[in-house]
């Protein structure tokens, strides 16, 4: 059998062979190391001399980011890689805590734990309420008739349940009664005179108190009146010349709406008699329910509806007493040198460059608009959800510039505002200190025994319990 001649070895001098074994040294170094560069050169070394780093080769030759991920590194890419490493594992981890935030909040609204969850700034998923509500005392629904005469429907309890009153008011001093089952408060009051519409610009009044987002919390709304010394036991008024602020939303998720307008009411008549005033800003929930859209209405208000033979589109008509009062009332007003607005003044209504009496007037006309006839432009502003007053959320959620709220404040000759319509876990200053938000979760606070609202005197912000004790903002 033949034998192949064995290929000769290269013949190198002594010192061209010390130089070979230092390339060769060096080429492995690399290679072993992974270093694209650096291992394409010491390959071109490694084959004349006959050394078997083929595989090697191939592997220096594959992706950096390959190699640099499945060795230790401590050579010239090790920084970089680490430094777009380690922002990727940071996003995975807060994305991670993001999930158990959400999973867990989730878990806790269901289990009635806690009322709402916060998944960005300004914006919540808030817990589904089963409604069990069903045919209970409300009322009275007042109905104006011709020449000073009413009638008024009202759901009082009996000794068998609840019953269906009506009866006939013969003038204004005929007084009514609202009766509040949850409390058991009963109040009367007479029907009083209110102008058609109300004056968008006050004298700063020596104390308010401001509250918003009441949502038919009956029980809440005169624990903070009684704490903050508006009224007695009897919820009758006694802050004198001071001003009570109410900033929108009185209107559904409760089930003792009627009963805080009532209260309102009567306290408007009261404060009038003793040189003080309520204010009443219509917030979102109160345009929806004038215009007809009963998203959030809760089941005993239907229940309450038959029974009383009057639908609930008609409660609030032109021709009932609370309807007629509520259209009377503005979206937003000045007092002294603030600004009371539920939503906001976005830029697009700002652009109008309309007096605060005009755009009142203009939000007024479209309560009771036809909802298929073409609106003017400025109109449709105020009835846009992302744009109106009553609905806007960008200074909420300061997604606008500095400079509009600054040059809206200026517009209308003030120093700051007071909002309410996105959800705060507490009074909170914005743009620094020119916009206070004020939607408190008073539902959850009134089940854990407190509550809080904005306390001003002196022209200066604090805020307010329900047991009267007051902390600077």
């Amino acid at each position: 059998m033949s034998m192949k001649p064995a290929m000769p070895m290269p013949k190198l001098s002594t010192d061209k062979m010390t130089a070979s074994i230092r390339r060769l040294r060096l080429a492995r170094f690399h290679i072993m190391r992974g270093t694209k560069v650096a291992g394409g050169a010491a390959c071109a070394y490694a084959r004349p001399l006959g050394f078997g780093f083929s595989q090697r080769c191939a592997e220096a030759g594959s992706t950096r980011r390959n190699l640099l991920i499945s060795q230790p590194r401590s050579d010239l890419y090790q920084p970089v890689m680490l430094m777009a490493l380690k922002p990727q594992r940071a996003l995975l981890a807060l994305a991670g805590l993001y999930v158990l935030y959400l999973a867990g909040g989730l878990v806790l609204a269901s289990q009635a734990v806690i009322d709402r969850v916060y998944f960005f700034p300004g914006y919540s998923i808030k817990r589904p309420m089963p409604d069990e509500s069903g045919f209970s005392p409300d009322g009275p629904v007042v109905q104006n008739l011709s020449g000073g005469v009413a009638l008024s429907r009202r759901i009082v309890p009996g000794n068998l349940g609840s019953v269906v009153r009506i009866d006939t008011l013969r003038s204004a001093s005929d007084s009514l009664t609202c009766f509040v089952q949850e409390t058991g408060l009963a109040f009367r009051f007479p029907r009083h005179a209110f102008p058609a519409a109300e004056p968008a610009e006050y004298p700063a009044p020596a104390r308010m108190l401001v509250v918003s987002d009441i949502e038919g919390n009956f029980k809440g709304l005169q624990q903070l009146l009684q704490g903050a010394g508006v009224v007695d036991a009897q919820a009758r008024w006694r802050f004198g010349a001071g001003h009570l602020v109410f900033v929108g939303d009185m209107f559904d998720r409760g089930l003792q709406v009627t009963e805080c307008l009532w209260l309102l009411y009567k306290l408007e008549h009261e404060a009038a008699q003793a040189g003080g005033k309520v204010h009443f800003i219509l917030g979102n929930h109160e345009v929806m329910n004038l215009t007809g859209h009963y998203k959030y209405l809760r089941r005993k208000y239907r229940h309450n509806a038959d029974s009383l033979g009057l639908d609930y589109a008609r409660w609030y008509a032109p021709d009932t007493e609370l309807g007629r009062w509520l259209r009377s009332k503005n979206v937003v007003e000045r007092i002294g040198p603030t600004l009371f607005v539920h939503g906001g003044l976005s830029p697009e209504v700002a652009a109008l460059r309309l007096p605060l009496v005009q755009l009142n007037a203009l939000t007024r006309r479209s309560l009771d608009a036809s909802q298929h006839a073409a609106p003017r432009p400025a109109e449709q502003l105020v009835r846009n959800p992302k744009l109106s007053p009553d609905w806007y959320r960008g200074i909420a959620q300061e997604e606008a510039p500095a400079a509009h709220v600054a040059a809206v404040l200026r517009q209308y000759g003030a120093t700051r505002m007071v909002i309410a319509h996105t959800p705060v876990e507490e009074i909170t200053p914005l743009y620094n200190g020119q916009v206070v938000a004020i939607d408190l979760p008073h539902q959850e606070h009134t089940k854990q025994g407190f509550g809080q609202a904005l306390w001003v005197e002196g022209g200066r912000f604090s805020v307010v319990d329900n047991l009267g004790r007051k902390q600077a903002l």
